[in-house]
């Protein structure tokens, strides 16, 4: 499974797009976190299999689609392994190493931004490219 950054504009929100592509392609998306407004949305989805076609279906209807190589950022200098951010983890992404420091499963996160919210010494950041 791949991780997509979904952003649909103010000319294409109200559309039911998400569903479209689901039926058009029979992919089933998961939907792993979602912000939607009045005028965008911005959507994190799981996508199984078949992604180019997919995508390209996402892209015929006006929604901008962007691959997610790497979701949370530890900063190594500033972060303490304190692990304020592990509780709050609603996946369970991150955790303590075998030396007791912080790492972050890319494949389990979800781009939720607790751990961003938790951290104490900012050293945790989402990435946006």
């Amino acid at each position: 499974m791949s991780k997509y950054l979904i952003e649909y504009s103010s000319d294409v929100v109200e559309s039911p797009i998400l569903s479209k592509v689901v039926v058009e392609t029979g992919v089933l998306i998961n939907v792993l976190r979602a912000d939607i407004e009045y005028d965008k949305a911005s959507i994190v989805v799981d996508i199984p299999h078949d992604e180019d076609r997919v995508i390209e279906r996402f892209k015929e209807s006006g929604v901008r689609v962007r691959k997610l190589e790497e979701n949370i950022k530890k900063d190594i200098e500033n972060c303490i392994d304190c692990g304020a951010c592990i509780s709050l983890c609603p996946t369970g992404a991150i955790y303590f190493t075998e030396d007791w420091s912080i790492e972050v499963d890319k494949g389990e996160c979800i781009r939720c931004g607790a751990c961003v919210l938790a951290c104490p010494m900012k050293a945790m950041t989402i990435q946006e490219h």
